[in-house]
């Protein structure tokens, strides 16, 4: 008998603790939620300020480039020149797929910005390898060219966030329009038999 009643009650002990566990985990859940949530309500304007910063750093750079051609006209200068037009342009594709929410004009501007990326890294190695002694002008320039690629995945990555929100809103959207296309296709031809 004591056995009967003993096991009963260790055996609802263990039930009422779960529900603890549960509802912590849920209060941590519900606090990363409302934290994400803030978070992409508030990427569209984080991505509008990346978008000017990255329009008004390519048009410095445009102007030093034609200032440079000006100075001494050059092949080296001509491709600068073309370099920098076209990554004003990539940068105004980028504004326009986040104002119009069109995913196909930001994925540009990532493809460009993670190539740019890329290189950057490269010559950032190639710059290290290639330096025999320590000199320390050339170690500031390494730093502020950390410091820059640092800025630019943080950048690139919040882009590509909202990126993603944007290719999953018109996912939804299209398989909404897409179901709601075949369902009148897969009717009609139901009406137009029973009418013969």
């Amino acid at each position: 008998m004591w056995k009967i009643n003993l096991v009963p009650t260790m055996g609802t002990e263990k039930k009422k603790h779960p529900p603890k566990k549960k509802s912590q985990e849920k209060k941590k859940s519900g606090h990363s939620k409302s934290k994400q949530n803030s978070l992409n309500s508030n990427l569209p304007k984080i991505c509008f300020v990346i978008a000017i910063f990255d329009l008004l750093h390519a048009l410095y750079f445009t102007v030093q480039a034609m200032i440079l051609l000006v100075k001494q006209f050059s092949a080296f200068a001509m491709l600068a020149l073309l370099g920098v037009i076209f990554w004003v342009i990539m940068v105004i594709l980028l504004m326009v797929g986040l104002y119009k929410r069109k995913p196909v004009f930001v994925r540009y501007w990532l493809i460009f910005s993670i190539v740019g990326f890329i290189t950057d890294i490269l010559f950032l190695l190639w710059g290290i390898a290639t330096s025999i002694t320590v000199d320390w002008d050339r170690l500031n320039e390494f730093s502020i060219i950390f410091l820059g690629i640092f800025v630019e995945s943080a950048c690139i990555y919040f882009i590509h966030r909202y990126y993603q929100i944007m290719d999953e809103s018109k996912k939804k959207r299209t398989l909404c329009c897409g179901g709601k296309n075949e369902k009148k296709k897969s009717k009609s031809p139901k009406k137009k038999k029973g009418k013969k």
